[in-house]
């Protein structure tokens, strides 16, 4: 009797502990339809989010849908292997973004139908490639007779007002050689929203104010730089500014 009681418990336990780890999944799929629900990172959810169904045979071949008013969407599927997409679009500060929303499954699925909820994250590894984040980045070059270490030099961006979801902003001090600033021109990965940019060479155990500017206006250097991103910049880079260091 003892046997069987804990084989009994073991069986429990484990069943338990799959549904605990199949997360949205648990959730049985419409046939023939691709199905889900888009919120923001507070779990509320968003209307009007774009979703488009890939196809992953046929170049170029998408089926297009929006989600209603509670954040879900439920899309007719055709013959083929697919993946969802998902996207928002936001006017902030007068500019409209496209924004790439982060998937709770990756995975290709047929016709027979799948789940695929979504989260709108302002910031982290997006899962299709390497190097590609949802927030946003800033090219990063220096004005004629600047020739300082960017290994010296500390960039600290201050939200000005909430981020693009609404959500209060948090203080970022960064310097190079750590995760949002690997490369010495660019760094990536910052939440989309407008901040007040200053800059400090560290050097000889003295802490030297820089200078910003905006690379596209070049209208002069300032210790206080105000940084917007931009939708769609001449660079080719979406949601980035380009500024300008020096003296």
């Amino acid at each position: 009797m003892r046997t069987i009681f804990w084989i009994c418990f073991m069986i429990a336990v484990c069943g338990a502990c799959d549904q605990s780890n199949e997360g949205v999944e648990t959730r049985a799929s419409d046939m023939g339809y691709a199905t889900g629900k888009v919120t923001d990172n507070k779990g509320r959810p968003i209307s009007g989010a774009r979703i488009i169904l890939d196809n992953t045979v046929f170049y170029a071949s998408y089926i297009h849908g929006t989600t209603d008013k509670d954040g879900a969407y439920r899309i007719k599927l055709q013959p083929g292997a697919w993946r969802t997409l998902a996207y928002v679009d936001r006017v902030y500060n007068g500019q409209k973004y496209s924004m790439e929303l982060f998937p709770h499954v990756t995975d290709v699925y047929g016709d027979e139908g799948a789940v695929r909820d979504f989260i709108w994250k302002l910031e982290g590894d997006m899962p299709w490639e390497a190097d590609a984040y949802y927030g946003g980045t800033v090219v990063l070059t220096t004005d004629y007779g600047f020739y300082e270490d960017e290994e010296n030099m500390e960039l600290t961006f201050t939200p000005i007002g909430p981020l693009i979801d609404g959500s209060a902003g948090r203080v970022l001090t960064l310097h190079y050689g750590e995760k949002k600033w690997i490369h010495r021109s660019e760094l990536w990965d910052i939440p989309i929203g407008r901040y007040r940019l200053t800059a400090v060479l560290k050097k000889n155990g003295k802490s030297i104010p820089l200078r910003i500017e905006d690379w596209y206006k070049r209208n002069g250097l300032v210790r206080e730089f105000q940084l917007d991103f931009i939708p769609n910049p001449s660079n080719g880079v979406n949601n980035s500014a380009s500024i300008v260091i020096g003296y």
